[in-house]
């Protein structure tokens, strides 16, 4: 029998084990997010999340043998009908394995059977990875604010993608890269 990511909705059951992934995943995440990012993974606000209070969902990623190794989070987007934001973290020790590739194109299908016709995403500019896995799964970059994600070494400028459904009824859904 092949082995398999899980993929599965957190609940709050699971706020341990999320703020364990951050804690151990801190330096690296903070390569590509903002210390005021990083800042809001405490217990008193995932729980918020993860108990409805705050509109929006996580997914969490698992490897085959139960650790977590990623997290997707989607949040409706005001003003904008049947249109949602995702971001998505995946451990350092998981990267470049075609690991969040293939979360989030099946998260992309489960969305648009949902009637979600447009999910955007943005990334920092030198987020080369992040770029990389949202062109292979349809985004394309919508906008290119300057110098509006602040490092605390230097701003830096980010891409907005969008993804449509319109154009994506199917996918090629490849398994992620064994490594």
């Amino acid at each position: 029998m092949k082995k398999t990511i899980i993929i599965r909705q957190a609940t709050e059951l699971d706020l341990d084990d999320i703020l364990q992934f951050e804690f151990c995943n801190r330096d690296w995440f903070g390569q590509f997010l903002t210390e005021e990012e990083l800042s809001l993974e405490t217990k008193d606000h995932l729980k918020q999340h993860l108990s409805n209070n705050l509109k929006g969902l996580f997914y969490l990623v698992f490897s085959p043998d139960g650790m977590l190794i990623g997290r997707f989070n989607v949040q409706p987007l005001s003003g904008k009908s049947q249109a949602l934001e995702v971001s998505y973290r995946i451990a350092k020790e998981c990267n470049n394995r075609g690991i969040a590739r293939y979360v989030l194109k099946r998260l992309l299908l489960l969305w648009s059977s949902y009637g979600v016709e447009e999910i955007y995403a943005q990334v920092a500019g030198h987020n080369n990875a992040s770029i990389k896995v949202l062109i292979s799964c349809g985004f394309q970059i919508s906008e290119i604010p300057k110098n509006n994600i602040n490092f605390e070494s230097a701003m830096h400028d980010s891409f907005v993608f969008r993804w449509s459904a319109i154009g994506h009824s199917s996918f090629h859904l490849d398994p992620p890269h064994k490594g």
